[in-house]
């Protein structure tokens, strides 16, 4: 039985999609690995949605695509995730370009930007994303509101590289991009809504983590000092000169840190009405500060 390890010293065979797949399998099962992901990146380099690979699962897969389903295998045994080795990572129904300089999306935070969506008053306002990494949140917004003016910043020359191709991608042209650490570069201003999805994991949960997050995601976009909630404290004393009269700010948080941000934030923005929200899995992971609301 061949092993993950020693299938890269092995040529690329001429299979079915469906062997190609109950290998893959296999292989995957044996390391500890998630099947699932090689069956997405079957779909992914095909362009086949499940009912379609089905359909030609009796079918050789082409010699290009096996070439690259092998190699990305391999690179799945070794924690890869497969949004690096493709390249691409979906939020909100788009596909974004990823690579090790950034985060790959989640699906707490698509639900944070629909809260944002929903909550929009419908007429111009000015957005700043703090920390956009790849650009997600502030390209989404700024295509669900080409009238709006969005900023978006990062301290990472390398992130704000990626976030400007998936801005150009999607020719997102009220999205502005700069490098700044938090608000060192940013002159005060009347923001409307300021965004963050900080890093907020403690640098000691780092031995408890998923070994692809620990070995393939940037360290600068997930540890935060002071068990994680040093740029919450930042962004909490700061955020109220740069908001207007009736400004909001959203932050998105690790699930088990309400109970701390409660009392940072009654302590840093006493005047803001502070709402938190669970995601689908029930576990609270992002909030809304409202200027004036108490």
């Amino acid at each position: 039985m061949i092993k993950l390890k020693n299938w890269s010293k092995f040529k690329v065979e001429k299979l079915s999609y469906s062997n190609a797949l109950k290998r893959a399998f296999l292989m995957l099962k044996q390391e500890k690995k998630f099947p699932e992901d090689a069956e997405y990146l079957m779909e992914e380099l095909t362009g086949f949605n499940y009912t379609q690979l089905q359909l030609h699962r009796n079918e050789d897969v082409p010699g290009k695509i096996m070439r690259q389903f092998h190699d990305g295998v391999v690179r799945l045994g070794m924690d890869e995730p497969v949004q690096y080795i493709l390249g691409n990572a979906y939020f909100m129904g788009r596909s974004f370009t990823v690579n090790q300089d950034v985060l790959i999306p989640r699906q707490e935070t698509e639900e944070m930007v629909q809260k944002i969506i929903d909550d929009h008053t419908g007429k111009k306002e000015n957005i700043w994303d703090i920390g956009t990494g790849s650009g997600v949140i502030a390209i989404s917004l700024g295509l669900a509101f080409p009238e709006d003016d969005i900023l978006g910043t990062d301290i990472s020359k390398e992130a704000l590289k990626i976030a400007e191709l998936n801005a150009d991608n999607y020719q997102a042209d009220n999205v502005f991009l700069k490098q700044s650490d938090l608000f060192e570069k940013v002159i005060p201003e009347p923001f409307d809504v300021i965004v963050s999805n900080p890093p907020y994991i403690s640098h000691q949960e780092k031995s408890v983590m998923d070994p692809s997050v620990i070995k393939y995601e940037p360290d600068l976009a997930l540890y935060g000092d002071e068990f994680g909630l040093k740029f919450y404290q930042d962004i909490s004393q700061n955020a109220d000169k740069y908001l207007t009269e009736n400004g909001i700010l959203y932050m998105e948080f690790g699930y088990h840190q309400k109970s701390a941000l409660e009392e940072i934030f009654a302590k840093n923005m006493p005047g803001y009405k502070v709402e938190f929200y669970k995601d689908m899995s029930g576990n609270y992971r992002y909030l809304k500060a409202e200027k004036g609301k108490i």
